[in-house]
């Protein structure tokens, strides 16, 4: 199954960010058990490349995983050596998504305007991450569709419960979702609140449509 078809399928990407690397398998199991098979680990630092080598070694096998702010052809090269098998970016790079497709990772672009979209599926991506898809709202993605009606999004940044289902009716294909659902007191986790914000996304995700 290809990248773009694991979007479509799965709908949602949790988004690991400041995760400590001795929590994140156990956080990725949690997040498989509620239904999530997508997973990003954002790169914003050492700890982050210690997350995704963690996680990469012990994830269930069907867990999909993939990097996150890879800004550069050196930070990607090093994500795929780790594991990752997809990758995300906060803004159009297309110097990286032209190392994706020759290497036959998929690649979800930042972008915001029809200008960078353009720019970032011309380039290579697989799909466009809208972001930040929670300011802009269902309405600005919902016109995008007007020029662009077969354009693959997937909405980033401030995406929650609230707003979730009606990205989905306004045409994203899938979301990146983050905070609630990855984010923890990390002296005293509680993985399974964790799991039940998941479980509710995973509902309101695979119910948008039905």
């Amino acid at each position: 199954m290809t990248f773009l078809a694991d979007l479509r399928r799965h709908k949602l990407v949790a988004i690991l960010r400041g995760v400590p690397p001795e929590h994140a398998p156990t956080l990725a199991a949690t997040l498989h058990d509620a239904g999530i098979r997508l997973l990003e680990v954002a790169l914003n630092d050492d700890v982050g490349f210690e997350a995704l080598r963690a996680v990469a070694a012990s994830k269930p096998e069907d867990l999909i995983l993939g990097a996150g702010t890879v800004v550069t052809p050196d930070l990607a090269l090093r994500a795929m050596d780790v594991g990752a098998t997809f990758l995300v970016t906060p803004h159009v790079t297309p110097d990286v998504n032209t190392l994706a497709a020759a290497h036959g990772l998929g690649m979800l672009c930042g972008a915001t305007t029809p200008t960078e979209m353009h720019l970032a599926m011309s380039s290579g991506a697989t799909a466009v991450k809208l972001f930040p898809a929670g300011p802009l709202g269902p309405a600005y993605l919902k016109a995008l569709f007007g020029p662009y009606p077969e354009l693959p999004v997937v909405v980033v940044g401030n995406v929650d419960e609230r707003n979730l289902a009606d990205f989905l009716k306004a045409g994203a294909i899938g979301a990146g979702v983050g905070g609630a659902i990855t984010n923890a007191n990390w002296a005293d986790p509680d993985f399974e609140r964790l799991a039940e914000h998941a479980r509710r996304l995973v509902h309101l995700a695979h119910g948008a449509l039905s």
